[in-house]
């Protein structure tokens, strides 16, 4: 990615292919889509632009208030220029926005996050701000001529597709506002609520006991579940960072889980949980089969021989 500072203009390198999964595993991302394909006419379109996506044929996106530009390759070799147009939310509607994001932390730590949650969605809706693009509200524009989304504008879509999964704050600089200055925009007000903010109103310790014997009773503790949770799946289409293996992280996720299980039983018993050593838990590991390439990590580590 580069950033163009003064001019709101981020620009992200061109994606490589995208192979055997959806172009949004986020909901975020799917919504983009839905109001792609909800109002395109021409669904051979539609599948025209999934095939250049998937290709990896879209050049470098550019990403700026209220446009998308990138240069498409078609499969005869010719270079396009696509666009599509999204409408830039006002100062009225981002001062709504601003405002509605500063009363919840939440919120806030949620974009830090680079995630979008529907309750931040729905509460910006409540302030009459619409965050996602609705049916219709990406408008296409290409140098083929097209008068509706063609594969080019369409191919657009569906890579930024995959950039929204990866950050939310594409999307918030196509409707006006760059990352940096939202998030200083987000800090004053969020300084200038808690300044002018007088506190809770007390109350008093001895009203609070005696309400005490008034209240419900706690609800009894919930089950052991019946098998451990299942950790979420690493395979994405984003590449893994210089010496993390995403098979290992699985795998040590998925065997955290068993002994959490296993933890969650014992206290439910009442009875001890005993530490291992590191010798020990080497053991345990090996135990759940991860594989050979894993379990000579583990000997190596350990200090143990296979």
């Amino acid at each position: 990615m580069t950033r163009h500072d003064g001019d709101l203009e981020r620009t992200f390198a061109a994606l490589p292919p995208a192979h055997g999964r959806g172009f949004a595993q986020t909901w975020w991302g799917q919504a983009w889509l839905k109001a792609l394909e909800g109002t395109a006419l021409d669904s051979a379109q539609l599948k025209t632009g999934r095939r250049i996506a998937r290709a990896g044929a879209v050049g470098a996106v550019s990403v700026r208030p209220g446009r998308l530009t990138a240069v498409v390759q078609d499969r005869d070799g010719s270079a396009h220029r696509a666009d599509v147009l999204l409408e830039e939310l006002s100062p009225e509607q981002w001062d709504r926005f601003l405002d509605m994001a500063a009363e919840r932390a939440g919120h806030v730590a949620a974009l830090l996050d680079r995630e979008m949650p529907p309750h931040l969605v729905e509460d910006a809706a409540d302030a009459g701000v619409e965050l996602l693009p609705g049916l219709g509200d990406l408008e296409p524009e290409c140098d083929c001529e097209a008068w509706d989304h063609c594969g080019h504008t369409a191919a657009l879509c569906y890579q930024v597709a995959r950039l929204l999964d990866q950050d939310p704050f594409v999307l918030l600089l196509m409707r006006g506002r760059d990352e940096t200055a939202l998030l200083e925009d987000l800090q004053a007000r969020s300084g200038a609520s808690e300044a002018s903010s007088s506190g809770p109103e007390g109350v008093d310790a001895a009203e609070a006991y005696a309400a005490g014997d008034i209240l419900p009773p706690l609800p009894d503790l919930p089950g052991l579940p019946g098998e451990p949770g299942l950790p979420p799946s690493l395979d994405t289409e984003t590449p893994p960072a210089p010496g993390i293996d995403p098979a290992a992280l699985e795998f040590l996720a998925a065997r955290t889980a068993v002994g959490a299980h296993r933890l969650l039983a014992e206290a439910l018993r009442g009875t001890a949980h005993e530490e291992l050593t590191p010798a020990q838990d080497a053991v345990r590991l090996a135990a759940g089969a991860p594989g050979r390439e894993m379990n000579d990590r583990l000997a190596d580590g350990s200090g143990r021989g296979r």
